[in-house]
């Protein structure tokens, strides 16, 4: 494990210079090569962590959006709903072409929610470099199915957790001479045992117990070996109580699209983080129908499950997936009686047939966020006395 470490730091230390070196990278390998440079390459210092933003009892979160129909769909769904919901959160509304202004005010705030969905490749590489800089390290999703709401499997009830801004996602490519491209994945030791710590606690505060490895060891044998080897040694030093269970990727995606029912927590690098969830919403129903974070030690970025995987097929933003992150957002802020009121009036909603057209309803998506609105505001009147 410890050569390991070390052997990933000299690399490290080695590609940096060599790609500012080299010259003959063609438009894609330089712009491969600008990216891991300008959002900051990997991490090495601590995150700036400022006060928190709470005033009067009231807390501040950053609204992330753009000029587009879901981007201002977004921003009123989740304005509405926190009103209706009586929580003690106001939001700080940035758009996306505000530059380093969104990054600012996630770093002031320490919380935001991301609605609008980002398609080109500039706009993606802020969203990579605000994972970087703020050091969210883990990305996470529940997925189940709801019934009646195109689940292809009864009792599916998945929480994915994935690493995120790491390996991969360093974007360590460089073209050493022309018509030769070379990429490094630098997989360090302390990173891999930061993150599996966190996914196991996790896993413990949720009370689950059986978590599956997903791995690729036998095509990358040294990179995911390291994940593997620091897996087992958590799990029978630090979590006993866990049942780990490591699982190649292919015999896990062959048998997730025949028997989900069989997985209870599936942990993973970033190399498949994304790729799982895809899979897994597809069983469950639909990327629109769920949420998803991005969490560091002191921030955290909130999304509809189909703004994290960037699925443009969609016209309209839905409502279930931004209902689905306001109450990710609440229990994260400790707003727990605000959140499960919240959750509640939702699935209330779909046990009683309001469904959108995607879900072979008639109903409009700002109809279901009235009802659930409209419900929040007359249960402010259960159990009052006259």
């Amino acid at each position: 494990m410890l050569k390991a470490q070390s052997r990933s730091l000299l690399l490290k230390k080695a590609a940096y210079p060599v790609a500012w070196r080299r010259n003959w990278a063609d438009t894609s390998n330089i712009t491969g090569v600008n990216a891991f440079m300008a959002k900051g390459d990997i991490r090495t210092e601590s995150v700036s962590v400022l006060p928190k933003t709470q005033y009067g009892g009231i807390t501040h979160v950053t609204l992330l959006c753009g000029e587009t129909i879901i981007g201002k769909m977004g921003a009123k769904y989740v304005k509405s709903l926190m009103s209706s919901s009586r929580v003690p959160v106001d939001t700080q509304r940035i758009f996306v072409d505000q530059g380093d202004e969104y990054f600012n005010s996630v770093l002031r705030n320490r919380a935001a929610i991301h609605v609008d969905i980002v398609h080109d490749a500039q706009h993606k590489k802020q969203s990579l470099k605000m994972c970087n800089d703020l050091d969210l390290y883990v990305f996470l999703t529940n997925l189940r199915t709801f019934p009646g709401f195109n689940c292809r499997f009864p009792d599916v009830d998945i929480q994915l957790i994935a690493q995120n801004n790491k390996g991969n996602y360093a974007e360590l490519e460089y073209s050493p001479v022309e018509g030769v491209v070379e990429g490094l994945r630098v997989v360090v030791s302390s990173d891999i045992e930061r993150f599996l710590r966190f996914a196991f606690r996790e896993v413990m505060a949720k009370k689950r117990q059986k978590v599956t490895l997903v791995h690729k060891s036998s095509e990358w044998p040294k990179t995911e070996g390291v994940l593997l080897d620091m897996a087992h040694h958590l799990q029978k030093t630090e979590f006993p109580d866990i049942k780990l269970e490591p699982m190649e990727l292919d015999k896990c995606v062959a048998r997730l699209i025949v028997d989900p029912q069989y997985f209870d927590v599936l942990v993973t690098s970033d190399l498949y983080g994304t790729f799982m969830a895809t899979i897994c919403s597809a069983i469950c129903g639909g990327a629109n129908l769920f949420s998803s974070t991005e969490i560091g030690e002191h921030h955290a970025v909130f999304k509809p499950l189909q703004t994290k995987l960037s699925l443009t097929n969609y016209k309209v933003l839905s409502p279930y997936g931004i209902v689905s992150t306001c109450v990710d957002l609440m229990h994260h802020l400790g707003h727990d009686d605000c959140a499960n009121a919240l959750w509640r009036e939702m699935i209330r909603t779909m046990n009683e047939g309001i469904k959108t057209v995607d879900f072979k309803g008639t109903d409009r998506g700002e109809y279901v966020i009235c009802n659930i609105m409209n419900k929040l505001l007359c249960n402010m009147f259960t159990g009052m006395k006259d």
